[in-house]
């Protein structure tokens, strides 16, 4: 009986340790949230956070470049200017820079779905972001 509690407590911590050690670095929140609010990532490690400013405005920061360095962004660049249509519906302009850093302003709609922020006017890593916990 011994024996089999021993095995047991040994592939119980195996298994913890493996699951522990295949989380993502910025874990998914399971939220059934519509609000914009927060920080999202894209494929290639981006991050944008959104917030209201002092106005009531939505704005998009980056706070994690991914990708977006090569065309000359910084962190906490403004990438958004949105506002609310309707619960998970957002709508307002995005930032576009070529490779030389000449910016431009797109028509953005953005739904949001639980973990999923969908965009209509971003590139591809932008097209669809996770919703990342906050710490």
């Amino acid at each position: 009986m011994k024996v089999k509690k021993i095995n047991f407590i040994v592939l119980l911590s195996l298994s913890l340790g493996i699951w522990v050690s295949c989380k993502s670095i910025n874990p998914i929140v399971t939220s059934t949230d519509p609000n914009i609010i927060g920080s999202w990532e894209g494929c290639d490690g981006r991050v944008v956070t959104f917030y209201t400013n002092e106005n009531g405005e939505i704005e998009g920061r980056y706070s994690k470049l991914g990708g977006l360095g090569r065309y000359k962004f910084t962190l906490d660049e403004v990438g958004f200017h949105l506002s609310q249509k309707s619960p998970g519906t957002y709508v307002g302009q995005v930032k576009w820079r070529n490779t030389l850093g000449k910016e431009t302003w797109k028509d953005e709609t953005i739904i949001v779905k639980e973990n999923v922020l969908e965009t209509s006017s971003s590139d591809d890593c932008s097209k669809e972001l996770t919703r990342v916990e906050q710490k």
